[in-house]
């Protein structure tokens, strides 16, 4: 079980990492211009529109990741304490 622990420890700060990464995603939005000029406004307003739709999805996704790993981690830590007691 301790060894599980570490393991969502680990998993936890690359989690972290990749919720602090999310925001890069706007970048995406910067591609509106070049595809503005290849593809016509239509496109564009389509990669205005995704734009947002992917960082929310993003923020969503490794949200719930960070939330359920977090509470993993205290149900086994709680555990691991309780095994001694009832030993």
């Amino acid at each position: 079980m301790e060894a599980e622990v570490t393991r969502l420890e680990a998993l936890q700060k690359d989690l972290d990492r990749d919720y602090r990464r999310v925001p890069l995603l706007l970048v995406f939005g910067l591609l509106t211009i070049p595809v503005y000029f290849l593809w016509g406004a239509t496109a564009a307003i389509y990669a205005i529109l995704c734009t947002p739709c992917l960082v929310i999805t993003a923020l969503y996704l490794v949200g719930v990741r960070r939330a359920d790993n977090k509470k993993e981690m205290l149900e086994l830590r709680r555990t691991l304490r309780r095994m001694p007691e009832e030993a």
